[in-house]
C-alpha cells in the first residue's frame, strides 16, 4: 500500500511506517543486496547530486558514527541517475530517490517496504522545488536512519540464522529466559548465574557479547550515570585484562559514552549506551554499544553488551554485527 506524506503529517510519519509501506505476502522476493550500511541515491540529473540535494544527503548520512576511535561514518552513499535505475539496482536495500517537478502544489515522500527486494526500504521525496525537497527531508531525515539502520540489522540476521548456534542459544535461554541469534565461532568464556560472556578471538581482532542482570527498583536505573556506574562495576568485576592489575572500564574523557532511548528493541523500552571501553592498567580499548531493559516477567534489568577490538582497523561493520546480535533478542514461550 502506497502512502503520500504531506509536509503537515510530517510529525506522524513513524506511526504510519507500517501502513505507508508495500508488501507482498505470496510473492517470494529476492535477497536484497548492497553495502554494509549503504544507500542507493537516485537523481534525475547529476547536477543535483552535485548540488545542494547531494550536500544535504552527505551532510546527514556520512556524519561519523560516534563511539569508534577512528573516524567513519555512519553509512555509505552509492549514486546513480535515474535513467540508469535498472532491474539490478532495483534489488538494493536502501533507496532514496529524487524528484523535482514544479508540477507539484508541495513536497510529498512516498515510502515503500521490500518491494522490489527483502529487506528492502525505499524513499521516493518529490517536491517543485530543490528548496522544498531539502526542507521535507530535513524534517523526516531521522526516521529514514532508523528504518535503514532496521533493514541492515535484518540483512545481517538473515545471514546468521543459518549458522546460529544452538548451544550458545540454549545457555543464554536458561539463564536469562531469552535468546540471542550468536552465529557459530563464539564461545562461552564465562558463565554464572547473572553474567555471562561470549567471545570470538581471531588473530588480530576480538568479537564479544557481554548479558548480565541486577535486580530492578526503579526507573533511576536507565539514567545515564547509573547505566555507566553499573557498566563499570560488572565490567571490572568479570572482565579482567591482559596483565595483573588490569580491568575492563569505560573512557569517560575523550569519547563520553551517550545514552539515548533505543528504537523498534524488540524487548520494548530499552536504554542504548554508546561509546569507547578501556582497559585500566593497560592500553587496550575500543568502542561498545549496550542494551538495558526491565524483564517484567524476572522483575532483573537486563544488559546485552557488544565490544570490539581490532587495533588501527576500522570497526564500524564488525559493531554493527553485534548490535544486530543483540537485536535478534527473543523472549522464551513458558
Amino acid at each position: 500500500m502506497k502512502n503520500y506524506l504531506k509536509i503537515a503529517a510530517v510529525i506522524v510519519l513513524a506511526g504510519m511506517m507500517m501502513s505507508c509501506s508495500e508488501q507482498s505476502k505470496t510473492q517470494r522476493k529476492d535477497r536484497s543486496v548492497g553495502g554494509t550500511a549503504e544507500i542507493l541515491v537516485i537523481t534525475q540529473n547529476p547536477e543535483q547530486w552535485n548540488g545542494t540535494i547531494g550536500d544535504t544527503l552527505r551532510h546527514f548520512f556520512l556524519r561519523d558514527q560516534y563511539g569508534l576511535p577512528q573516524p567513519e561514518s555512519r553509512n555509505t552513499l552509492a549514486h546513480i541517475n535515474a535513467e540508469a535505475f535498472s532491474d539490478m539496482f532495483k534489488k538494493h536495500k536502501c533507496i532514496i530517490e529524487v524528484e523535482i517537478n514544479p508540477a507539484l502544489q508541495e513536497a510529498v515522500a512516498k515510502t515503500t517496504e521490500d518491494f522490489w527486494a527483502a529487506p528492502q526500504r525505499c524513499v521516493k521525496i518529490s517536491a517543485p522545488t530543490i528548496d522544498s525537497w531539502v526542507e521535507l527531508f530535513g524534517k523526516q531525515k531521522e526516521i529514514y536512519q532508523q528504518w535503514f539502520d532496521q533493514v541492515e540489522r535484518e540483512r545481517i540476521l538473515t545471514v546468521f540464522r543459518p549458522t546460529k548456534d544452538d548451544e550458545i542459544a540454549n545457555s543464554i535461554a536458561k539463564t536469562f529466559g531469552f535468546t540471542l541469534t550468536v552465529p557459530k565461532g563464539f564461545y562461552i568464556a564465562k558463565n554464572d548465574a547473572n553474567f555471562m560472556w561470549l567471545r570470538k578471538e581471531l588473530e588480530r581482532s576480538s568479537a564479544d557479547i557481554v548479558i548480565y542482570q541486577t535486580p530492578y527498583r526503579d526507573t533511576l536505573q536507565f539514567e545515564a550515570k547509573s547505566l555507566l556506574s553499573m557498566r563499570d562495576l560488572i565490567m571490572s568485576q568479570n572482565i579482567p585484562g591482559p596483565s595483573e592489575g588490569s580491568y575492563m572500564g569505560t573512557e569517560t574523557e575523550f569519547v563520553p559514552p551517550v545514552v539515548t532511548t533505543a528504537i523498534g528493541f524488540p524487548a520494548g523500552y530499552a536504554k542504548e549506551m554508546r561509546g569507547m571501553w578501556k582497559v585500566y592498567n593497560n592500553y587496550m580499548g575500543g568502542p561498545f554499544v549496550s542494551y538495558t531493559f526491565a524483564d517484567n516477567c524476572t522483575g532483573q534489568l537486563v544488559t546485552v553488551e557488544g565490544f570490539y577490538y581490532e587495533p588501527n582497523q576500522k570497526k564500524r561493520n564488525a559493531l554493527l554485527q553485534l548490535e544486530s546480535i543483540a537485536y535478534s533478542l527473543q523472549f522464551v514461550e513458558e
